[in-house]
């Protein structure tokens, strides 16, 4: 894996400003659906779902043999699964055939494939249900007769699965397998565990395993019953008389196919029989839609149509991107409310700790405070802490990369001969944490105890807070590190990310030990992170002003232009309307793609540093307009929703940049991608709508803001033109261009300065 891996390669990028001349590509054609407990996956080319996960992550543990690797694979457990319909003596499996329309219903998490064959209109409907508590998908069926008389119709399921052995997790074999129907339910099992349950909605009069069901219908015959079978490929198969359907009527079926890895398949049917409750295919399907509505959020303020709908498939895909397992301590499970990076089939879908904050302030945000609590939780009540020696041999509550899928902290090697040891995520979890509290709002959490025996404050002072200010250089800059492109230890910096996280994080404990009754911690946290936010225009500046990713590449005088360095003014770190910021916005220019977006930095050759990246085009979509630069912040954010609107309103990891790689602009990576996807398209959103984060160090309660609570007002005011929001961007901010800045900010200012003006003569 070469997730963020950077080759040390120097090329200077062409100068150019943003113009995206190439138009929205429709280049992904995989949909998914997913619950929390699991994932499927549909294929648009094959129109059939070719996905079902055995469980929603990609490793579900640490590998005994080999404890410092990515862990055990989860299962891909289908081949393939679809309906199949016979009208009169004419009978085609809907795999076979390309299908007219395809998307999400109304945006939600179920899927909707429709093909027209044998004079009937079929809708093919596969949906997770939210609400069920387990690994299920549901697939129905609704046909309607689009022919002018009655037409008798059948319709058939087909479940090619694979139980086997499992040398290769994502695509496991077929060997063992054993079928066994009992006249209301199926079940499939085989020597790589667990059963697999195909329980049809509204009953079968048929049920087979039989290797010859496909053919059988192929050739417009019907199935007859097979209870048992075992073998090498087995498939189960349903058959369901739908009656004769006049003309414009329609009928309906399903089937609800289950997963059980505990060896409580009973259990498992029946807690599934609970769940549905009688309903017919057609009243699940309505009763899921309705769930969802119950579920939404109200979008900002001022989005177009097409806007609303990427709002709302993000919205979803935020939903579907949390593990919601419960938790147990044996065998290890603390995943409960982890938040992916990626949604499957991108290969992404582990639990990262910056793509996750990203996503816990969205839905802190957004109006689903309680899953970013979950959140907050899981990073609290999950293991990690393995890998203090690198870090001053503090103690540390957040995991300095990702997690498996049990919540234990995994260092991701990735193929390198070091860890990746990275600490701006802590950070980030305060900035999230201080998100949360304040948009439930809820300060009351942070006296709540955690699986752990403590309150959440102790733990996060102690465990997160802390650490950060151990792991802070007597100038007030985070220590070098792996960073956000995770570089590993080997290659690590003093990157500007990891020194501004820090310092937004800080400020934001400033205001976590204010609303918790710790009086006494504001002024140090406040201080901290004044101290850090004013290294970043003092030691991390070129001669023109321009923010460097890092102190390293700034001193060797080449390639150190960095997309990352917008979060300086996203996070507030510093002020929009500083000289520093505008002379950073320009040098954006370094990183300019051939689809008119932002790659991560320049002076590498490999295409995932060199493809453009969503999360860079919608920070700097909302950095330019906070400087008041509104034509490029709208072209930025035009382009990635033009994009999404092209794409069943999916947003990606990258863009393709390259001929090799297909297309321009087409999409590229892990895909669909959720806190650097989802979640950085939400926040984007609210900033444009003018519903800013608070960004005080711990100098106001809530109901106490000058701006009515909105985020707005000005706390230090003469920076803040363009942006004006309270806190850290006004009063946090040196360098040239910047006013009003303190006393404390002067005197680093001074030690770091003297490093800057070395390294301009260097």
């Amino acid at each position: 894996m070469l997730r963020r891996l950077i080759p040390a390669l120097a090329v200077v990028a062409a100068v150019a400003q943003p113009a995206h001349a190439v138009d929205p590509v429709a280049s992904f054609r995989y949909l998914v659906t997913g619950n929390g407990f699991g994932f499927q996956v549909f294929d648009q080319n094959a129109n059939a779902v070719k996905q079902f996960l055995e469980r929603p992550y990609r490793y579900l543990r640490a590998n005994p043999s080999n404890p410092d690797g990515e862990g055990i694979v989860r299962r891909n457990l289908a081949y393939d699964t679809y309906f199949g319909v016979k009208a009169g003596n004419s009978a085609t499996w809907l795999s076979s055939v390309n299908a007219t329309e395809v998307g999400y219903v109304d945006e939600t998490n179920m899927i909707r494939s429709a093909v027209t064959v044998n004079g009937l209109q079929t809708e093919t409907f596969w949906v997770s249900p939210f609400g069920y508590a387990g690994n299920a998908m549901v697939m129905i069926l609704k046909v309607t007769n689009t022919t002018g008389s009655a037409l008798p119709v059948t319709a058939f399921a087909i479940h090619n699965f694979k139980m086997g052995s499992a040398s290769n997790p994502d695509v496991p074999d077929a060997d063992g397998e054993s079928v066994t129907w009992d006249g209301t339910t199926a079940m499939e099992t085989g020597p790589g565990g667990g059963t697999m349950i195909y329980a049809p909605i509204g009953g079968a009069e048929v049920s087979t395993c039989n290797a010859n069901a496909y053919t059988t219908v192929q050739n417009g015959s019907l199935l007859t019953t097979q209870a048992t079978c075992s073998g090498t490929d087995t498939k189960n198969a349903e058959q369901k008389d739908l009656g004769s359907i006049a003309p414009g009527a329609s009928a309906w079926w399903g089937v609800a196919v289950l997963f059980d890895g505990e060896g409580t398949a009973a259990a498992t049917a029946t807690k599934w029989s609970t769940f549905l409750a009688g309903r017919t295919a057609d009243k699940l399907h309505d009763d899921l839609l309705a769930e969802f509505t119950t579920y939404r959020g109200t979008p900002p303020a001022g989005l177009t149509d097409a806007e609303t709908k990427v709002w709302r498939q993000a919205e979803t895909v935020l939903r579907m991107g949390q593990i919601m397992e419960p938790y147990q301590e044996t065998p290890r499970l603390k995943n409960h409310g982890m938040m992916l990076a990626s949604l499957p089939p991108g290969a992404w879908h582990t639990g990262w700790v910056r793509d996750a904050t990203y996503a816990t302030a969205a839905l802190a945000r957004s109006g689903h405070a309680d899953r970013a609590k979950d959140s907050l939780n899981f990073f609290l009540d999950a293991d990690a802490g393995r890998y203090a020696s690198y870090l001053d041999n503090v103690p540390y509550r957040i995991s300095t990369v990702r997690y498996y899928g049990d919540g234990q902290e995994e260092a991701d090697y990735s193929g390198s001969t070091t860890r990746n040891i990275e600490i701006d995520g802590w950070g980030l979890f305060l900035w999230a944490a201080r998100q949360y509290i304040d948009n439930a709002p809820d300060a009351s959490w942070l006296n709540d105890t955690t699986k752990k025996g403590d309150t959440v404050y102790d733990a996060i002072k102690s465990g997160v807070a802390e650490p950060l200010m151990a792991n802070l250089e007597p100038t007030g800059m985070s220590i070098a590190d792996a960073s956000i492109w995770e570089v590993h230890w080997g290659n690590r910096q003093h990157f500007l990310y990891t020194t501004a996280a820090t310092a937004r994080g800080l400020c934001d404990m400033a205001t976590l030990a204010r609303r918790s009754g710790h009086t006494d911690d504001v002024q140090r946290y406040k201080e901290a992170a004044l101290k850090a936010a004013a290294t970043l225009s003092a030691a991390f500046v070129d001669t023109n002003n321009v923010l460097a990713g890092s102190l390293e590449r700034l001193q060797s005088g080449a390639n150190y232009h960095d997309g990352s360095t917008v979060e300086a003014m996203t996070f507030g770190v510093l002020a929009s309307n500083n000289a520093t910021a505008t002379a950073t916005l320009n040098g954006l220019s370094h990183l300019v793609t051939p689809a008119g977006g932002y790659k991560r930095l320049e002076g590498s050759t490999d295409t995932y540093d060199i493809n453009e990246w969503i999360l860079i085009d919608l920070r700097a979509s909302d950095a330019f307009r906070r400087a008041g630069q509104t034509a490029k912040a709208d072209s930025l954010l035009a382009w990635v929703s033009a994009q999404a609107s092209a794409n069943y309103n999916l947003l990606p990891e990258l863009y393709n940049t390259t001929s090799s790689g297909g297309a321009i602009g087409s999409y590229a990576g892990s895909i669909p991608m959720v806190g650097y996807g989802a979640g950085a398209y939400q926040l984007t959103l609210l900033d444009r709508a003018g519903a800013y984060e608070h960004q005080d160090c711990g100098d106001y309660d809530v109901g106490q803001y000058p701006d009515g609570g909105t985020g707005g007002g000005g706390l230090g005011g003469s920076d803040t033109v363009g942006d004006p929001r309270t806190g850290v961007a006004c009063a946090c901010q040196g360098g040239p261009g910047s006013a009003g800045t303190g006393g404390l900010l002067a005197i680093v200012g001074v030690v770091i300065l003297r490093r800057r003006r070395k390294v301009a003569r260097a």
